[in-house]
C-alpha cells in the first residue's frame, strides 16, 4: 500500500517541462506538503553519464540499448521512488516511463516492448502532459542535442504522446501559454484529483 504519490511531467523538448514541475515543487514545499523532485535522466550516475555521452554525439547505440539505459537510469532511482511513496511523500517528476515510451515508439520500437520494461517501475498517479508544435521547440532552445534538433522526429514523439493519453490520469495542457497560466492550472488539478495534498483534513476531535 503506497501512501505518497508521483506526479510527472510530459512532453517533447522544451515543453516547459522542467520549469512547471519545479514551479509545482516549490508550491507543495510552500505549503508544507512533503515533496521530492527528481529529473530523468540522471545524468549524475555512471549510466547517466553513458546517456549523455550519446546525446552529445560521443556514443552510439542502437535504438534498443538507448531506451533500456534510459529504462535502467530510472530503475536506479526505484528504491527510493518506492520508499518515498511508503512514507506518503509527494515525488514530482520532470521526465519519467511515459517519455521512453513516447520517444521509443517515435524510434521505431514496439510500444508492448517498452512497456514491459518499464513495467516494474511504480506507475504515475497523474501525467501532466505539456503540449507545444515542434517549431515552438525549435525557437525555445539554443544549444541542442541530436534529437532536439529534428523537427520531424518531434512531430513524431508528440503524436506518440496524443495516443498515449489516458483520460483522468492524463491531463493535456497548452504549453505555449504563460507560465503562470500553465502553472495555475496545474495546481487546480491537483486540488481536483487529490484535494488531500494540499489541504489535508483537519483531524477530529472528540468531544
Amino acid at each position: 500500500m503506497k501512501a505518497g504519490i508521483l506526479l510527472s511531467f510530459e512532453g517533447i523538448d522544451a515543453s516547459g517541462k522542467n520549469t512547471q514541475s519545479k514551479m509545482l515543487f516549490d508550491f507543495l514545499k510552500q505549503h508544507k506538503v512533503r515533496a521530492e523532485y527528481i529529473s530523468f535522466p540522471d545524468y549524475s550516475t555512471s549510466i547517466g553519464k553513458e546517456i549523455r555521452d550519446y546525446l552529445d554525439g560521443a556514443r552510439e547505440y542502437n535504438a534498443e540499448t538507448r531506451h533500456l539505459l534510459y529504462a535502467a537510469n530510472r530503475y536506479e532511482w526505484k528504491e527510493r521512488i518506492e520508499e518515498r511513496l511508503r512514507q506518503g511523500v509527494v515525488s514530482v517528476l520532470n521526465r519519467y516511463s511515459e517519455s521512453n515510451l513516447a520517444y521509443g515508439v517515435a524510434n521505431g520500437l514496439s510500444l508492448s516492448w517498452l512497456r514491459e520494461v518499464e513495467g516494474l517501475m511504480p506507475k504515475s498517479d497523474l501525467v501532466f502532459y505539456l503540449k507545444i508544435p515542434p517549431e515552438v521547440s525549435a525557437t525555445r532552445k539554443g544549444a541542442r542535442d541530436r534529437f532536439e534538433s529534428d523537427l520531424p522526429f518531434l512531430k513524431r514523439v508528440s503524436e506518440v504522446y496524443d495516443a498515449l493519453v489516458e483520460p483522468g490520469r492524463w491531463f493535456t495542457l497548452d504549453g505555449t501559454r504563460s507560465m503562470e497560466l500553465v502553472h495555475y492550472e496545474i495546481v487546480k488539478i491537483l486540488e481536483n484529483v487529490f484535494p488531500r495534498v494540499i489541504a489535508p483534513s483537519e483531524p477530529k476531535v472528540a468531544f
